[in-house]
């Protein structure tokens, strides 16, 4: 009977000292995940990625300002091209001598079918207000001002014929008041263009001619397509005595 009390409290204090133990391991277990420090969540490399990707929204939406913009200050359709290039300026005999039938055919070739005369369509109401425009048309013929500015300079009985016919003593054909408006035409287109390139002059120099200089310069090319694509009539010619 004893021996039975004895074997039955030693099992008791077994099972006891077990469940302390176990109680014990959970509760070091407990105390080491409570203990153990946290990850901070602004750790450097977070922090970066974080950067990185606002960095990268900015950016987007600059650019959509941007685009935006320039979309938005588009020019309008019945608007010339105002796109630039890059020109070198360097002599072409064939533009500087007297009139023949080689000259005559390489100015001709600068004039578009149309001679520049276009047909504005867009609604007129967007236009600034100008001479001779008459808002109350659908559509109107208008001149792009540079072929006026070289029909004004190479035109029959204008600045470059009609110098080389007074050379020669025949001043007969010189049209004399269309050659004043030609000359302040010209003048003020000039100054209008306002070209800033330098052109430097060397030791011991008088003066410059201006060739092998890069002038920033409209488009001619771009103006020639639009011109002919939009213009008003056939014709291709340079010389002509009126004014245009």
């Amino acid at each position: 009977m004893e021996n039975k009390e004895g074997s039955r409290s030693s099992t008791e204090t077994t099972s006891m000292d077990e469940e302390k133990h176990i109680l014990l391991e959970a509760t070091e277990g407990l105390e080491q995940t409570t203990c153990r420090p946290r990850r901070s969540p602004f750790s450097p490399t977070r922090v970066a990625i974080v950067l990185l990707v606002l960095s990268n929204i900015a950016l987007v939406v600059a650019l959509g300002v941007i685009l935006r913009s320039q979309s938005g200050t588009s020019q309008p359709p019945w608007m010339p091209p105002q796109r630039t290039a890059k020109k070198l300026f360097m002599y072409q005999s064939v533009f500087g001598g007297e009139p023949d039938a080689k000259s005559e055919e390489m100015w001709t070739k600068l004039i578009p079918m149309g001679k520049g005369w276009i047909n504005v369509t867009a609604d007129t109401d967007e236009l600034p207000y100008s001479p001779e425009m008459d808002r109350s048309l659908p559509k109107q013929r208008a001149l792009i001002s540079v072929f006026h500015q070289l029909h004004c300079l190479v035109s029959q009985y204008m600045a470059r014929s009609g110098y080389f016919a007074a050379r020669d003593g025949d001043v007969s054909t010189v049209n004399t008041t269309h050659l004043s408006h030609c000359w302040d035409y010209l003048r003020q287109s000039i100054m209008c263009a306002g070209d800033t390139t330098l052109e430097w002059l060397p030791p011991n120099g008088v003066g410059s001619t201006g060739w092998g200089y890069q002038h920033t310069c409209r488009d001619y090319e771009a103006l020639y397509i639009y011109a002919e694509q939009h213009r008003s009539g056939d014709k291709k010619v340079i010389h002509e005595d009126k004014v245009l």
